[in-house]
């Protein structure tokens, strides 16, 4: 099924790489002991999708070797797209509140957090974290990991009921967000 998801993504013109993914004992399948970002980062060199995307041969020779993979969708202008990584154990509900985020393709990440997915901007979006509490950015030259992806929790990563990118259009880069102001979050 990971393989169909990958493939599905590619339709939609996102970059998918293969991820790392979480093994029977629910450790990360990277073989790092104490791995802080299981199932959460890249099983194959990467930097080469930030700017094009694999082909369908490529992928399906990934999830052939790898069929448990996760996948990890490139953000930045490659995909059209940047996420904003709302993490609730940090702030990020109050922060995503404060930053007024509109409604947008969002998916539900297996730790209770989310990734919003707005139209990229045309201009360079670095990645940036702690733009406010809990509320990470992730643009050109970054990546997020895609739903039907496993979590170290055990859960699998949705998309939000009638929110998935088939189901509603990304909306455009939330204009409170400051892109040339590497610490607030708020436009001035």
């Amino acid at each position: 099924p990971l393989l169909e998801d990958a493939l599905r993504y590619l339709g939609l013109g996102y970059s998918v790489i293969p991820g790392h993914s979480i093994d029977s004992d629910g450790l990360c399948t990277c073989g790092k002991s104490g791995c802080q970002d299981a199932g959460k980062h890249p099983r194959t060199y990467w930097r080469r999708y930030q700017r094009e995307r694999a082909s369908e041969a490529q992928i399906r020779a990934w999830w052939k070797t790898w069929p448990a993979a996760n996948v990890i969708i490139c953000t930045g202008r490659v995909s059209g797209f940047v996420a904003v990584d709302v993490d609730p154990r940090h702030g990020g509900t109050e922060s995503a509140q404060e930053l007024a985020l509109p409604a947008t393709v969002t998916c539900l990440t297996g730790g209770g957090g989310a990734h919003y997915y707005y139209k990229h901007p045309g201009e360079h979006v670095g990645n940036r974290t702690g733009v406010l509490p809990g509320i990470d950015l992730r643009g050109d030259g970054g990546f997020v990991v895609a739903p039907e992806s496993l979590h170290s929790s055990g859960q699998r990563y949705l998309w939000e009921v009638g929110y998935a990118p088939w189901e509603h259009e990304a909306a455009p880069f939330p204009s409170t967000i400051n892109l040339t102001d590497p610490v607030s979050g708020l436009s001035t």
